[in-house]
């Protein structure tokens, strides 16, 4: 497989060979980290990124603790099929806003409208108060991502000041969010909040907001569930066929038991039904593991992946549903061979399920990937992206409408994309 490299950055222009390896062109003193990757169904790729510059560089190169943003989002554009990329767009108006790292990072999606929509959590200096809160923010373009419209802050500032137990100094965070588009025309964003703890010892709340005209406009942030959500585990959100939202998330329960579960939010009502466990041994873990729950979903079936460090050996473990959610399948290990697994990310095309994480067998990191076929049995065995000699981690996976998977990860401190087969055994020719 020829694997097409693309280095991203601020203000790079963006090109690549039919065939050949691209070879870098923006700043290499820029830190791209935390990819996205999204198809829509004309076939055209958005690429989206966290980006810090040299000078923001700097400027987080203070106390550890120190979590403020210093960082922006870019995107870039395919429309023929991941052969070139167009020049990087820069999605937030004010400079360095942006909070975003692999633990929490923004997503990207499509609507059937071809719109392209972004949530993000950012920095926002309180208006009364004068400290900084974590807020949720989102925009989309109209445009195939040539422009992005000035953002909306989501996430209801409210006057609580609970700098004393949020790390970093933030007076109230409403981060950790996802992203869906339904078929229906509405866009659905839902974060972790902490304006109903009352000490760092609490768990989070959930809450969403909703849109019912692909973006235009949005309801009021509504209260999903007022406790008992990991408060950094990230969500994760997608739609079925039917416009019912499937929410991944870590719920807390007892002594610290930190299961991964999935939740369905009804397209009729917006209500959320009880998170059901996906199928992992309890893992009692005093503090937030920091580790999302990733869906795929195809008719009833719906196929799951997250890392278990309750398990007798911790790693990323697959399992799915055969009942709309009411049930999932024991948990089984992606990659009993690899001394680490992390970092999943799942998809489906209609015929298999593709999953990929980041392992370690000998040597570097490297993104492993696999396919299952629609019952949730392997279908050929585990592979290893041909890519450079760095450490490549935090993949993120897409189906595409011909059949075929776009990855993207990130290598060292740049981000790359190429194609994978649709199929066990089949090779990709671009």
């Amino acid at each position: 497989m020829a694997l097409k490299k693309v280095l991203l950055g601020l203000l790079a222009a963006l090109v690549l060979g039919a065939l050949a390896h691209a070879e870098p062109v923006s700043p290499t003193s820029h830190v791209a980290v935390a990819p996205d990757v999204a198809v829509n169904a004309k076939g055209e790729i958005a690429l989206m990124w966290v980006d810090r510059a040299p000078e923001q560089q700097k400027k987080a190169d203070g106390p550890h603790d120190n979590h403020l943003s210093s960082t922006d989002l870019y995107v870039a554009m395919s429309r023929d099929g991941g052969a070139t990329f167009t020049a990087p767009v820069k999605v937030n108006q004010a400079d360095g806003v942006v909070w975003g790292q692999q633990v929490s990072r923004p997503r990207i999606v499509s609507s059937n409208k071809g719109n392209w929509h972004i949530a993000y959590a950012a920095n926002e200096v309180h208006p009364a108060l004068n400290k900084v809160a974590l807020t949720t923010h989102y925009t989309r373009s109209t445009d195939g991502g040539a422009n992005f419209e000035p953002p909306k802050r989501l996430s209801t500032l409210t006057d609580k000041d609970l700098s004393h137990m949020i790390h970093g100094g933030f007076i109230s965070a409403a981060a950790f969010a996802t992203l869906a588009a339904a078929p229906d025309g509405s866009v659905h964003v839902v974060w972790i909040d902490t304006r109903n703890m009352g000490s760092e010892r609490d768990t989070g709340a959930m809450y969403a907001a909703t849109s019912r005209d692909d973006g235009k406009t949005f309801a009021p942030d509504r209260e999903l569930m007022a406790t008992g959500v990991c408060p950094c585990c990230q969500l994760v959100a997608v739609s079925d066929a039917a416009s019912n939202i499937l929410l991944g998330s870590r719920q807390v329960s007892g002594d610290n038991i930190r299961q991964s579960t999935v939740m369905r939010i009804a397209a009729s009502s917006g209500m959320a039904d009880t998170a059901v466990v996906t199928g992992g041994a309890p893992w009692q873990i005093a503090g937030c593991p920091l580790k999302p729950t990733v869906m795929a979903v195809k008719d009833g079936n719906i196929y799951t992946a997250a890392y278990n460090g309750g398990e007798a050996k911790p790693g990323v473990y697959f399992s799915m549903s055969a009942d709309a959610g009411a049930s999932y399948t024991k948990a089984a290990l992606a990659h009993p061979e690899a001394a680490v697994s992390d970092a999943p990310s799942i998809a489906t095309n209609g015929r298999y399920v593709l999953l990929a994480w980041h392992g370690k067998t000998t040597g570097a990191r490297r993104v492993f990937y696999r396919m299952y076929n629609l019952k949730g049995e392997p279908a050929g065995s585990i592979a290893e992206l041909a890519a450079g000699p760095e450490n490549a981690q935090n993949p993120i996976v897409a189906a595409r409408p011909d059949g075929k998977f776009q990855i993207a990860w990130q290598q060292a401190d740049r981000i790359h994309t190429t194609t994978l087969p649709g199929a066990p055994g089949q090779v990709v020719r671009n």
